[in-house]
């Protein structure tokens, strides 16, 4: 009877194995179709990501500066403007971005967001407070004003 233990522990083993195997080949293949679903539909959100970032550039461009100034007052510079949507879309959070030069050379960077959106053919105006009473920017002669960005 002792040769008939090994035997019926192989066959027991076996029957185990064969319909364990079956139910992990399942599970894995379902586990493989939810990861391809998931990338597929990823991969698919990144290729229209990419297409809104270039249509958001666009309405970025279109975004004019106009009446730009810089205004010094008890310690204190600014510079104050208006924003204008010449485009055919809205566009929000824009970002402004004055550079500070001596010269050529670059010295300083502030910017500003506008609120809301900016609607085709409106206007907005900003202000980018550049340092404070107690930390005036630094010496500049001139200065360029950009539009980053915006959604």
């Amino acid at each position: 009877m002792n040769s008939g233990k090994p035997a019926h522990w192989l066959l027991t083993t076996a029957r185990i194995i064969a319909r364990g195997f079956p139910l992990g080949l399942g599970f894995g293949l379902a586990l493989w179709l939810v990861y391809y679903a998931a990338w597929h539909w990823t991969m698919n959100n990144v290729k229209e990501q990419a297409g809104v970032g270039e249509s958001n550039q666009q309405a970025v461009r279109a975004v004019v500066l106009s009446d730009v100034e810089e205004q010094k007052h008890d310690g204190i510079t600014a510079i104050i403007g208006k924003a204008t949507n010449s485009g055919k879309t809205s566009v929000a959070g824009v970002h402004i971005q004055a550079n500070l030069f001596d010269h050529t050379k670059f010295v300083d960077q502030y910017s500003t967001y506008l609120t809301g959106p900016l609607a085709p053919g409106t206007s907005q105006f900003f202000k980018i407070s550049c340092g404070c009473k107690d930390t005036p920017p630094a010496e500049h002669d001139s200065y360029k004003l950009e539009v980053l960005g915006g959604f």
